[in-house]
């Protein structure tokens, strides 16, 4: 993992994270606990914060920066590009692009490929498709024809995220596993 100081602010990493050691952190970045980010991923911050929750899972060669705010529970495609806020128990997937500003609510997909445009928000329980991303159609938890739409499909069990993220440690894929540290 490359750790770049910006303005005298360096990145925060929360508790048991998988961080590959080809990410780059720069400036204020906070982590929350029990993330993984996967090689090649870019988290940049240069004029205002970029924050992450608790269980978030960042796919390889994704870029965050600035003004990026990313709730609990999130799923984020290989070689995405996030500039934006994005609601709890979501997933953005693969090459989606969300631009500066822009919003996507709580229980959420982005489907691969789409591009939300500026200042643009998708509600809440919301399937987004296309460039320009719209809404698409209603997502329902609990409809198990929507489980390949929410996040926790992608995150939880044994074939999850985070138990990937913990059979790569374990194995000592990636020899770095960063020390807690905690936002100041």
């Amino acid at each position: 993992m490359i750790v770049k100081p910006y303005k005298g602010k360096l990145p925060k990493i929360g508790k048991n994270c998988m961080i590959a050691d080809t990410v780059m952190l720069i400036g204020d970045v906070w982590i929350g606990d029990d993330c993984s980010i996967w090689p090649g991923v870019v988290i940049r911050s240069d004029t205002t914060p970029v924050r992450i929750g608790n269980n978030v899972h960042i796919e390889e060669n994704s870029i965050l920066h600035t003004a990026t705010h990313i709730e609990d529970n999130v799923m984020i495609g290989h070689g995405c590009t996030i500039e934006a806020f994005v609601g709890h128990d979501t997933m953005i997937g693969n090459t989606a692009s969300l631009m500066p500003m822009s919003r996507v609510g709580a229980f959420c997909a982005v489907a691969a490929g789409s591009v939300l445009t500026e200042m643009k928000e998708i509600p809440d329980y919301s399937f987004a498709v296309g460039s320009p991303a719209r809404v698409h159609s209603t997502i329902d938890p609990d409809n198990p024809k929507h489980a390949m739409r929410l996040a926790r499909s992608y995150l939880n069990g044994e074939r999850g995220m985070r138990a990937l993220a913990a059979e790569y440690i374990r194995q000592g894929i990636w020899d770095y596993v960063p020390e807690v540290t905690e936002p100041a």
